[in-house]
């Protein structure tokens, strides 16, 4: 597999002392001399679009509403990854299009 550096971070005359990822949320944490720095390592919050009462969203590769007035949930399709390891696959906005229902 090939690897994909996103960003890198530099503290030239520090030494950094501890590694540690928060157990349940993508955090993870480096310590070194001068303090530490936080590192999210994903999206929290989903793709979404409202329109007239139904929310479109992104949740567990699959594209679902959430119609506000009956209160109910449902997956419409699944939506495939692509092939790549990069960090953030998943969809990050969602556009619709109420003219043609698409």
């Amino acid at each position: 597999s090939k690897r994909t550096g996103v960003q890198t971070f530099r503290r030239e005359h520090d030494r950094f002392w501890i590694l540690s990822a928060h157990p349940e949320v993508n955090l993870l944490a480096a310590g070194h001399d001068s303090g530490m720095i936080v590192f999210k390592l994903e999206r929290e919050r989903p793709a979404y679009y409202s329109h007239s009462g139904t929310l479109y969203y992104v949740k567990d590769r699959y594209l679902r509403t959430y119609e506000f007035s009956q209160q109910k949930d449902n997956p419409l399709i699944s939506i495939r990854r692509p092939g790549t390891t990069t960090a953030n696959q998943g969809p990050r906005s969602i556009s619709y299009n109420p003219a043609e229902n698409a």
